[in-house]
């Protein structure tokens, strides 16, 4: 998420070829605009507060999306869709052995982190179409629509939208503490599992 830089002086470097130069330059206020500096000043604060927490949310996901790929591998290798050592170091399928309890095991974890995932990020979208008609939006894009309305002049942030922010930010937390308790209980329990059997942890970021 980007966010424009307030009125200000600012100094801007150029480095190349090994040389270094520098020069003053004076972001001025729009003069048709009827927003004042300390206007601005105010909306620049909340859009990086927004940010902050876009990058949380995505923090988020891509958390998620490492232990899923690595939950992926494992079913994948523990049906006997590869000859090789996967990364967690689980043996094929072929090699023998029961592993229906890792495998269910796998599975119930990724539904709980699917779960909190599906919060964040709509899933189904495609890139193509009518996404955005067929597909409600998930936190992160609420958050991304809610900075570009309050970007959008050089007016401080309404009342409803920081009421709305403080809604997005309690969601949030919630989801959280949600993915928290699922990787010290849940992702704990599942790589206990893995080592009593003499395979390698899911790591998680």
């Amino acid at each position: 998420m980007s966010v424009l830089m307030p009125p200000g002086t600012y100094t801007v470097k150029l480095s190349a070829a090994g040389a270094e130069s520098s020069q003053t330059l004076v972001v001025r206020k729009d003069p048709n605009s009827e927003g004042t500096e300390a206007d601005i000043n105010t909306q620049i604060a909340m859009l990086f507060e927004l940010r902050k927490d876009f990058e949380n949310a995505a923090d988020m996901v891509n958390q998620i999306e490492l232990i899923r790929s690595q939950l992926g591998t494992l079913t994948t290798l523990l049906d006997g869709g590869s000859a090789a050592t996967g990364t967690a170091g689980v043996p094929p399928a072929s090699s023998g052995g029961d592993y229906a309890s890792i495998k269910r095991a796998a599975d119930d974890l990724d539904k709980k982190l699917i779960d909190v995932e599906d919060n964040l990020i709509q899933r189904k979208l495609t890139g193509q179409g009518q996404d955005s008609v067929r597909y409600s939006p998930k936190l992160i894009s609420k958050i991304t629509y809610l900075a570009n309305g309050i970007g959008g002049g050089d007016f401080p942030p309404t009342t409803q939208h920081r009421e709305v922010k403080t809604m997005f930010e309690e969601q949030l937390a919630t989801h959280r503490r949600r993915l928290d308790e699922i990787l010290s209980r849940d992702l704990d329990a599942f790589n206990k599992l893995l080592r009593d059997r003499g395979l390698g942890n899911v790591i998680r970021l």
